[in-house]
């Protein structure tokens, strides 16, 4: 389910760069030691320096220090112009398309690919690899920008070099690669049929590759072929045993399918062989949270927010704590994390309207109104939090205000329909508990219907306390709390009227 930055980067170029280096410069730099050592010691000297920074270069892109890359590509291209600059410009471009991809920055993508097009052009056309990254820059780009234009020229590009034939400075392992890319646009664009079957001939072109497996098992998987993915995933780790990703995507997969208990196995072998794989922790623990092992699932994002060794996998960790916390009746731990998460993403109306939840059951609902009212300024098209907004503003005292929220809701020229429609209706007096409860069960999947009918007794709960209703309001939030929709903010809510925690 999650990953962390840079696992996506395991499917773009990380796994091959190394080939890629061995086979482009090491040839070339072998001849130029020997011409060297023929003309002067002081000219091998200058050789040995360059291919020491390629090295360096290389070993950076592999630690995934992407800066680290930028900088001894351009000493090379600054101190030796003429010695293999392909292999500069391409170490350089996949640096910067990565970086580019990690911050979501289409400038420093397209200035990859800029260097893309200079590492082709200095290649004379001699090594199909360097076209990798140009390729991946542009599905990087496609998918940022949600171009399809980009994501064709990748394809349109990379077929013709399909057909070329293989040979000393273009292996098999290099097709499959470029297969693997093609896969990739293909993905991006939609087509997974396609891109499965690209991903399957890039993993026998290039079987050392673990990229092409991963891909190919989770594009059987989005293709609803679960038997022939697990299958896949399962081949992926028998060959790449202690490949932490392989086992880490296995089990967002299993997880997906509902086998938590596979899941839960899976996350724990990637964090033993990985102790400080901080996303490891954060998928574990959410495992563990729907398993209802809240304080199981605290502890792993703990451990994640020690970890994380970037900023946004850290406090996706804080928040996920809240979470935990709160299930636990943590209530101000709850509150605290989430304020932390909010100081870090302060227009991100979701994170604002959890706090807004987490407030409502502290039944600080002042706080709660003020989170709910700012989580609709940052998107207002959010109008599944008006219900929420309108019952902490009536728990707040400010009827008055409550009142003038949802008829300015239902005034609007699209006023809502459906499940929040019939919510604002109750609101608003129009809907007796029957309708209501009726009204649940009127569509969707039977898990939509649970989770709506779960709601319905929070409200008519909160509704009969405000009319004082004590028994009947209990009666409401247990049915909530009965449903065992262990996620749902309206199960959260029953439990704290009813100080019922699981830990």
């Amino acid at each position: 389910m999650l990953q962390d930055a840079q696992l996506e980067t395991v499917r773009g170029l990380r796994a091959v760069v190394a080939l890629v280096v061995m086979l482009g410069w090491l040839g070339a730099a072998g001849n130029a030691r020997v011409v060297g050592q023929e003309a002067g010691q002081a000219t091998a000297a200058v050789n040995e320096r360059a291919n020491l920074l390629r090295s360096q270069a290389d070993e950076a892109y592999q630690r995934g220090d992407y800066k680290r890359v930028i900088d001894l590509a351009n000493q090379l291209l600054q101190q030796f112009p003429k010695d293999n600059p392909h292999v500069a410009y391409h170490l350089r471009a996949s640096a910067k398309i990565e970086l580019g991809r990690a911050a979501r920055d289409g400038k420093q993508i397209r200035e990859g690919i800029a260097d893309s097009r200079s590492a082709l052009k200095e290649g004379e056309g001699k090594f199909p690899w360097l076209n990798v990254p140009y390729i991946y820059g542009m599905t990087a780009l496609g998918e940022l920008e949600n171009k399809a234009e980009h994501l064709e020229t990748a394809i349109k590009w990379v077929t013709p070099l399909l057909d070329k034939p293989t040979g000393e400075t273009f292996s098999e392992e290099d097709k499959g690669n470029l297969h693997y890319q093609r896969g990739m646009a293909l993905a991006a664009k939609g087509d997974q049929r396609a891109a499965a079957s690209d991903f399957t001939r890039a993993t026998k072109l290039a079987p050392r590759l673990l990229a092409p497996h991963l891909r190919r098992a989770t594009s059987l998987a989005y293709l609803g072929q679960a038997e022939e993915a697990e299958e896949a995933f399962n081949e992926t780790i028998e060959r790449f045993p202690t490949a932490v990703i392989a086992y880490n995507d296995r089990g967002n997969f299993r997880r997906g399918r509902g086998d938590l208990d596979g899941a839960l196995t899976d996350f724990s072998k990637a964090l033993e062989l990985d102790p400080k794989f901080a996303i490891g922790y954060i998928n574990r623990g959410i495992t563990q949270f729907d398993m209802q092992q809240a304080k199981a699932a605290e502890g792993d994002f703990q451990q994640a927010t020690r970890a994380a060794g970037d900023l946004s996998t850290r406090n996706m960790a804080v928040r996920l704590r809240g979470g935990a916390r709160l299930a636990q009746g943590d209530v101000q731990g709850a509150v605290d994390d989430l304020t932390l998460a909010v100081r870090s993403n302060p227009n991100d109306p979701t994170i604002v309207e959890e706090r807004g939840v987490a407030e409502f059951c502290a039944k600080h609902y002042p706080a709660a109104a003020d989170d709910f009212a700012r989580a609709m300024r940052i998107d207002n098209k959010l109008v599944r939090i008006v219900p929420w907004y309108w019952l902490a503003l009536q728990r707040s005292g400010r009827d008055a205000e409550a009142k003038a929220l949802i008829q300015r809701t239902m005034d609007q020229e699209m006023p809502p329909i459906g499940w929040i429609g019939a919510l604002c209706k109750m609101c608003d007096g129009l809907m007796t508990d029957e309708e209501l409860l009726r009204a649940s069960q009127d569509e969707g999947t039977e898990l939509e219907k649970r989770q709506k009918l779960c709601e319905a007794h929070f409200f008519l709960g909160q509704a009969a306390l405000l009319t004082k209703e004590t028994d009947k309001a209990r009666d409401y939030f247990e049915k909530a709390v009965a449903s065992n929709l262990f996620s749902l903010s309206a199960y959260r809510g029953a439990q704290f009227e009813l100080q019922q925690f699981k830990k």
